[in-house]
């Protein structure tokens, strides 16, 4: 009898496991800024929450009309239909997306300094149609009037608060990151995905609204 009574003083005096408190709410919360295996190392049984929280907005991208590009032969590409000026060649400067938007609005280049990071709509219009040969000799799903360089993917200002999920030529991306992570474009692949906005990976492309 008293083993079995010292038997019951250990297992109630033991400290509850921090997963027992973990609720539906937090786990939602959880999810913006941890991965899934970081969640379930906190809260074991929180799998059936994380499907749960799997619910993504109702927003679509809105594309923007076809583009017509004019090289300006002094570094700058012209949307004439999207009323949009593009620096020609990607910048690879790798910055966090904080950092990338603050180089962007510095920036002078062509006579102007009110350049920014574009949409992710925007930085669309870039993708061409097939994998070919661009200015910058080397082969790239983007408009070959554009010189890619080796920098392939790029930032855009398009958080996953905005937009939570999309759908590329490979499968359906789904992001519940928040304002935490933003969209880029991978122009090598043509792919589109997401990265945490704290990231120093993805380069600049930099555009400006025309007047």
């Amino acid at each position: 009898m008293r083993i079995v009574l010292l038997t019951l003083i250990v297992f109630f005096i033991q400290p509850i496991p921090s997963f027992a408190k973990c609720k539906q709410a937090e786990i939602c919360e959880m999810i913006k800024k941890l991965d899934h295996f970081s969640i379930l190392n906190q809260c074991p049984d929180a799998a059936p929450m994380l499907k749960e929280c799997r619910k993504v907005n109702d927003n679509v991208l809105e594309e923007l009309a076809e583009p017509n590009f004019v090289d300006n032969g002094d570094g700058t590409v012209t949307d004439t239909v999207n009323k949009l000026r593009w620096i020609k060649k990607g910048i690879t400067n790798k910055l966090k997306l904080k950092d990338a938007q603050a180089f962007a609005q510095a920036e002078t280049f062509a006579g102007s300094s009110d350049w920014r990071l574009p949409t992710l709509p925007e930085l669309k219009t870039l993708v061409y149609e097939k994998r070919v040969i661009n200015a910058s000799g080397k082969k790239a799903w983007i408009n070959p009037i554009f010189d890619d360089g080796l920098g392939h993917y790029y930032w855009t200002t398009t958080t996953c608060d905005e937009l939570s999920a999309i759908e590329d030529r490979y499968q359906k991306k789904i992001c519940q990151q928040g304002k935490s992570a933003a969209w880029l474009i991978h122009f090598n692949i043509n792919a589109i995905f997401w990265f945490q906005t704290s990231e120093e990976k993805p380069h600049s492309w930099l555009v400006q609204n025309l007047k």
